[in-house]
């Protein structure tokens, strides 16, 4: 039901009925929202990375074409603009360092505190010691259950490579989950996979 409905107000949109894009943001938002928290690691940076990626979404909405689903469409900008952030947050912190030779966060408190309590499963902390093309590969092929077919039109490259990635990423993420647990939990290393 959601699907014909997102198409139907995506034509709507390009019609000229701005209003319909309100069903977009209905749809999408709380999967755009997940997908940007795990890339970022920050509750307050993914809300705000999600209404930017709708307004950039909005601005290029006569760019989409059905090739891909809508969703792949808006997760392949999500993941430009989140790697922006990143690659600025990365920047500043090297200006900062220099500037005055010791890190400085400008976080607030609370933020930080909320962060501390819901950003510290192992597989969260595992996620964001991989690339961002690897968890991207990651999030979009197991929280969002996108198919290789549909990653290789995102990604530009083969199913079979892509299938190659996803398993080296997995084994790395994995990996990185039994370090921060200490052990070998089955039960949560499953819920990767």
């Amino acid at each position: 039901m959601e699907k014909k409905e997102l198409e139907q107000a995506i034509k709507e949109v390009k019609a000229g009925d701005i209003d319909q894009f309100g069903v977009i943001i209905d749809i999408m938002q709380k999967p755009l929202f997940v997908y940007c928290y795990h890339m970022l690691g920050h509750r307050q940076e993914a809300e705000d990375a999600v209404q930017e990626v709708f307004l950039k979404a909005y601005e290029q909405i006569d760019s989409y074409r059905s090739v891909v689903s809508f969703s792949a469409w808006l997760y392949k900008i999500a993941y430009h603009h989140c790697l922006n952030l990143l690659k600025r947050a990365r920047l500043g912190r090297i200006v900062t360092f220099w500037k005055t030779g010791i890190p400085t966060f400008s976080r607030h408190e609370g933020e930080e505190r909320i962060d501390r309590e819901y950003l510290n499963s192992p597989l969260h902390l595992a996620l964001l010691k991989l690339s961002a093309s690897e968890r991207n590969l990651i999030i979009l092929r197991v929280v969002e259950d996108k198919g290789y077919d549909e990653l290789s039109i995102l990604f530009n490259k083969k199913p079979a490579a892509l299938r190659k990635q996803f398993e080296r990423a997995l084994k790395k993420c994995k990996s990185h989950m039994l370090a921060v647990e200490g052990g070998d939990d089955h039960d949560t290393i499953s819920a990767v996979q």
